[in-house]
């Protein structure tokens, strides 16, 4: 279960009991996320500033009238064979290629993500409330948002209880939506465990096809070490919110069989199984058919062990995850949803102050 700790903080998060804090002074102990660039500028591993795009088109101009002298020099007959013998390399390159496209199974094709796959959603605010057996654990919060340019997926906790007072429980989770092509480009993890705090930032470079995490582990505010490395991936990758919703519009039946990778400072791999459709009660009291489904995960050298928990999705146009269940060695661990609210604010402005007011209906 420890090994899956980034995965099962995006669903269930683990706090305490009782608690005399308003909601509001909580949520102050959780820190505001902007876009890295709104800040200072970062350079990413494999992108490349624009006053070096210009030099390296500069070059390519001066080479290209270089061969071109070069070229007029040949013999036209010279000329002909080299062109009749790219054709053939050509030829046979699509002869040895198309067997293998062909060979591709399908269901182990990873899904893509498409770029509408949010706006169902935009605007909505899920609030669950946590529990250990029947032990109230405190708030999980799921925010899908419009700003200008881009969407915004939002999720945090507010624990309750002594745990809290030691600050134990406090999480967020940010991802930037690209509009036009519904991909993340910035993804933020937030946690906190007593004085120790990890803020993991994750950069996606989909031309160049990898993304770079940065990871800064903290104790009593001084920062005692930083990771960093770069990925490579070859499909389409998630982050853990944006599977969160993708899950929502899924053809569950058709997953058997997938890999779905997700970045983290490993890359991950989720495997979704589809356990059948059942009407089961709700957290509400209604009687309501859902899907059922249960996650496993492994990393990238390892293989698939036990299912992390049930999640179940209800059977109608909403497809909200209504409840999770998860398995510990002592008792279970469940989040339900137990409200719905609607953002009116088609663009945001400020998201801090959209948070305040989804705490002040909590």
């Amino acid at each position: 279960m420890k090994k899956y700790v980034a995965l099962i903080l995006t669903f269930l998060f683990l706090s305490g009991c009782v608690s005399e804090k308003t909601e509001k002074e909580k949520l102050e102990k959780l820190p505001e996320v902007y876009l890295p660039e709104e800040k200072e500028e970062i350079e990413i591993p494999g992108t490349v500033k624009k006053e070096e795009v210009k030099e390296e088109k500069k070059e390519v101009v001066e080479e290209t009238v270089e061969e071109k002298k070069e070229e007029e020099k040949k013999d036209i007959e010279g000329e002909k064979e080299e062109v009749k013998e790219e054709k053939r390399e050509e030829r046979q390159q699509e002869i040895v290629l198309l067997p293998k496209e062909k060979g591709l199974k399908k269901e182990e094709e990873p899904p893509v993500i498409s770029k509408i796959f949010l706006t169902n959603y935009l605007g909505e605010c899920l609030i669950y409330e946590l529990k250990w057996d029947f032990v109230n654990l405190g708030k999980a919060i799921f925010v899908c948002l419009e700003e200008k340019d881009r969407y915004r997926l939002i999720g945090i906790t507010l624990p309750n209880g002594i745990p809290e007072k030691f600050g134990y429980g406090y999480n967020r989770v940010d991802s930037f939506i690209d509009k036009k092509t519904g991909k993340p480009f910035y993804f933020y993890q937030y946690s906190k465990s007593g004085s120790k705090k990890n803020i993991t930032e994750i950069y996606f470079n989909w031309s160049a096809k990898q993304y770079t995490y940065i990871s800064r582990d903290y104790k009593a505010e001084k920062l005692l070490s930083t990771k960093k490395d770069t990925i490579k991936f070859d499909a389409d990758v998630f982050d853990y919110l944006t599977l969160f919703y993708f899950l929502r519009n899924a053809d569950f039946k058709t997953f058997a069989n997938m890999q779905i990778p997700i970045a983290s400072r490993e890359k991950m791999y989720i495997k979704i199984e589809f356990k059948g459709k059942s009407i089961k009660k709700l957290p509400n009291g209604e009687n309501k058919m859902v899907y059922i489904i249960q996650p496993f995960a492994r990393k990238e050298k390892e293989s698939f062990k036990k299912g992390l928990f049930d999640v179940w999705i209800t059977d109608d146009c909403e497809r909200s995850p209504v409840y999770f269940e998860g398995k510990l060695p002592i008792g279970r661990v469940s989040m339900s949803l137990t409200k719905v609210r609607k953002i009116d604010e088609k663009v945001v402005s400020d998201v801090n102050k959209i948070l305040e007011q989804v705490i002040s209906i909590l």
